[in-house]
């Protein structure tokens, strides 16, 4: 079968990637590469698994094949045993994660059973690259919702000069704001050697973070690379602690503020879809001044999002990256491809609204 499936930044970034973790970097390129394969189509995962499955246990003691998505399988190491996370981190000293911060929000939550029961639902959003004036208030309002450690921001906007275009000045530039694309079939599922990445009911890719090994094989094989790495030593910096639920209803720690030595990434704001009130709305589309955040079900055709594209023809929007992976995000804009950018810093700044450097591969 011809190779299809873009793989170039796997190349380039994969050293960079686990340079401060103890996995395999051969073994993660190898499994990131094939990983984008299963999701294309162009490999099963029963072959994955028959090539890989070996591997996976000698390196990291767990089973590749066994058990269900986002479980708990034998020999896995748990976030309540930091020696196991220590064990993947070269840089050791790991200190033991709050007891009140893994139990906090523990409860069999009724809105979250219902929330996650109907399958046919399809969490996504539509984003007007176009309408979007670079102001960072969904990047400000995500970490805010979200309290991601210091340097950590799900939501981004790349802001951009392309070199087919003329431009004002220095800070005057295209954008395209970057959560996580929640794929339909996720590299980051297919690569995870514990299964701690799966599909919530509702279309999400999420990840349990009581199960992640921090191994950052996700970061790798994701083609949008929106993983952060939670490294050691991280500081306390904002007010206050995580208020939303962050268990689902069987108990998987899926929201808030991430562990240390794991891997965390935009959930659009699951714990919302844990709330009756809440449920189908994100920090980002609240705070965005000129509407042009969309988030809902993208199977319903009277949803937000899709009642916003009625007004654009397929040539006006575009998914990013959609040769290599399937995402539940669509923009509204030209697509930046097949042409060379530069980015730039304004015409606002992550300084100028007092945040901090976006450091999204560990402390």
């Amino acid at each position: 079968m011809t190779d299809t499936i873009d793989t170039d930044d796997i190349d380039d970034v994969v050293g960079d990637i686990l340079a401060d973790v103890d996995a395999d970097e051969t073994l993660g390129k190898q499994m990131a590469t094939d990983a984008r394969r299963v999701s294309k189509g162009e490999l099963s995962r029963a072959e994955f698994e028959d090539r890989y499955a070996e591997d996976v246990a000698e390196e990291f003691g767990t089973d590749l094949t066994g058990g269900t998505a986002g479980a708990s399988m034998p020999g896995t190491p748990s976030v309540m045993d930091q020696a196991s996370r220590r064990s993947v981190l070269k840089a050791a000293g790991v200190a033991a994660v709050g007891a009140a911060a893994v139990g906090a929000g523990v409860s069999s939550n009724n809105a979250a059973a219902q929330s996650e029961a109907d399958s046919s639902v399809q969490r996504g959003m539509v984003l007007d690259t176009e309408t979007c004036i670079k102001c960072l208030s969904c990047v400000e309002a995500c970490k805010e919702e979200n309290h991601t450690p210091e340097g950590h921001f799900w939501m981004e906007v790349h802001r951009y000069q392309r070199a087919d275009e003329e431009y004002d000045g220095p800070t005057d530039c295209d954008s395209l704001q970057r959560p996580c694309q929640h794929c339909e079939d996720a590299p980051c599922i297919e690569v995870c050697p514990n299964n701690s990445r799966f599909k919530t009911e509702n279309g999400r890719t999420v990840c349990d973070y009581d199960t992640c090994l921090g191994c950052k094989y996700c970061e790798v094989a994701c083609p949008y690379h929106v993983n952060s790495f939670v490294g050691t030593g991280v500081p306390e910096y904002l007010d206050g602690p995580f208020e939303g639920q962050r268990r689902d209803d069987e108990g998987r720690w899926l929201a808030g503020t991430p562990p240390e030595g794991s891997c965390s990434k935009c959930t659009f704001c699951i714990h919302r879809e844990w709330d009756d009130e809440l449920r189908g709305t994100t920090a980002c589309e609240e705070a965005c001044p000129v509407d042009a955040i969309h988030f809902g079900d993208l199977n319903d055709p009277e949803s937000a999002p899709n009642q916003y594209l009625e007004d654009y023809d397929d040539s006006e929007t575009f998914k990013a990256r959609s040769e290599v992976s399937d995402p539940n995000v669509i923009y509204v804009g030209d697509e930046p491809k097949d042409v060379e950018v530069e980015p730039v810093p304004g015409p606002t700044s992550h300084e100028d609204l007092g945040l901090e450097a976006s450091e999204p591969t560990g402390h």
